[in-house]
């Protein structure tokens, strides 16, 4: 297939894989395709091509309300790699239990809103 980026030959410490779930389960095609597997599989299944996450909890996308610790600790539970959260994060306290994790943050309403400033 001349189309495919055959991963091996890349180098998995030049891949991040994204995996976004939404009540409970991955989700693909623009969150428009729910798949029978939780982030948490989809890791385990996917830690041999990449050297790090990025998870997005969908439920909480945007939304202003915080993110879900739980469902981060549960991706971030199922891989040795480095682990980038999205979806919800909204306060300092947040990124900084994250960050107290090990965990990055993708943080984006909340500075568009002015809720929180990148002065914090």
């Amino acid at each position: 297939m001349p189309n495919t980026i055959d991963l091996m030959h890349l180098g998995r410490d030049r891949v991040i894989a994204a995996v976004d779930s939404r009540g409970g389960h991955v989700v693909i095609h623009g969150w428009k395709t729910t798949l029978p597997l939780t982030a948490a599989e989809a890791v385990r299944a996917l830690e041999p091509y990449c050297d790090e996450f990025l998870y997005t909890h969908v439920d909480t996308e945007g939304l202003m309300g915080g993110t879900s610790l739980a469902a981060i600790l549960a991706v971030k539970n199922a891989t040795t790699r480095r682990v980038t959260a999205a979806g919800g994060i909204t306060t300092q306290e947040e990124i900084d239990r994250l960050h107290a994790l090990g965990i990055d943050a993708v943080v984006g309403m909340a500075i568009y809103t002015g809720a929180l400033s990148l002065d914090d």
